[in-house]
């Protein structure tokens, strides 16, 4: 599968903003305030959309990760002590030790 690049080219304004051109926005349907994540990968810079899950895709993960704890026999308790464990350790990291 060979991949379509289109690139136009922009600037950085003043205040660090980057403007995204028209035709990509509306190709890409986007809108004021979406989000985007921005990773630095060997010297270039990605945007990543971020977009929130739907209704029906957060009850199907919910449904699969109840199903998955039936089935491993994980209880509340277990999942308590792993939260426990884990910010123990974020403690101890940002105490500096």
């Amino acid at each position: 599968m060979i991949m379509e690049t289109k690139f136009e080219i922009t600037k950085i304004g003043e205040r660090g903003q980057i403007v995204i051109p028209l035709a990509f926005r509306e190709r890409m349907n986007l809108g004021k305030g979406e989000k985007f994540m921005v990773i630095e990968q060997n010297g270039n810079l990605i945007l990543k959309r971020i977009v929130a899950p739907t209704r029906e895709e957060v009850q199907d993960l919910l449904k699969f990760t109840r199903e998955h704890a039936i089935k491993t026999g994980l209880t509340e308790k277990d999942v308590e002590e792993a939260i426990r464990r884990v910010r123990a350790r974020k403690n101890e990291n940002s105490s500096g030790h």
